[in-house]
């Protein structure tokens, strides 16, 4: 290979191991530059939270389990990420014997610090400086949602909206795509009418039938093929990223699985992100 083509791949920024057995189930970005993630561990029925610092790949804080003195969590398992803020990230849990979430607490995953838990409240949206959360309650036997406006920060109530639907609907209008605040682009499944990714896939000589999602930013296109494994019912999936038809960077995801891992990767800024067998997750810089 000559100098000027290994100027041109894209290179590995940092690299974060979750442990043996686990897997990278949840990621997100806070205001201020970090990554937050959950982690979970199916052989101990462990649900653990991690932070790391997107420019360095230093390791804020790690194997972060859930705890609230006042508003106990069970055993943490059922837990998971409704949003980030500037500096916090707002986990749930879930009401006793129902899929619903219950509660919101606020946690510092930079010190590994709850700073205030509310178990009354549901998250509905992310107003940035405000939460728009409802508690649920009963009235004549039919469920019914009150809305209210709490602070980020403190958790303190800041306006009681009630059961006004207009108002909780001009609110929702308002509210930016959890995606787009994070700044953050997701891979698309490549189906037969989108024209922007097929063209992307035939510069870079992969076949109209190939299983793939595809994230096309400009002239850069990242995408995830998935192939069937040697041995019947499994897949082995891969990473490819090109510019024009100039292939940039190529790794193996995961191969022999049984079900291809999806929606495993997405662009941030400058950065790639991907899960490698589960318990990795990979910072490639693309510039």
């Amino acid at each position: 290979m000559s100098v000027k083509r290994m100027e041109d791949q894209l290179s590995v920024r940092w690299r974060y191991n979750a442990g043996p057995g686990a897997l990278i189930w949840q990621l997100m970005f806070t205001g201020r530059g970090a990554l937050v993630g959950q982690k979970r561990l199916a052989s101990s029925r462990q649900a653990l939270f991690f932070s790391i610092d997107t420019r360095t790949g230093d390791v804020l804080s790690d194997d972060y389990l859930l705890t609230d003195p006042v508003h106990p969590v069970r055993d943490g398992w059922f837990t998971g990420l409704e949003t980030t803020g500037r500096n916090l990230a707002y986990c749930y849990a879930y009401q006793p014997d129902s899929p619903e979430h219950q509660g919101i607490r606020a946690v510092d995953l930079r010190k590994g610090r709850l700073v205030w838990s509310r178990q009354d409240i549901v998250f509905a949206a992310n107003l940035d400086h405000e939460l728009l959360v409802y508690k649920p309650s009963v009235f004549a036997g039919f469920p019914e949602r009150h809305f209210l406006l709490v602070n980020p920060l403190t958790g303190a109530d800041i306006r009681v909206i009630g059961t006004d639907a207009l108002t909780v609907n001009t609110i929702r209008e308002e509210v930016v795509p959890e995606e787009d605040r994070q700044q953050v682009i997701l891979p698309e499944f490549v189906t037969e009418g989108m024209v922007v990714e097929r063209l992307a896939l035939d510069r870079a000589g992969i076949s109209a039938e190939a299983r793939c999602e595809v994230i096309v930013r400009g002239t850069l296109t990242a995408a995830a093929l998935h192939e069937p494994g040697e041995s019947p019912g499994t897949w082995n999936s891969f990473l490819k990223v090109w510019r024009h038809d100039r292939s940039l960077y190529a790794e193996c995801m995961e191969e022999s699985v049984e079900r291809p891992p999806l929606n495993n990767f997405l662009i941030r800024r400058n950065n790639l992100y991907y899960i490698k067998n589960k318990e990795e997750l990979v910072c490639v810089a693309l510039s």
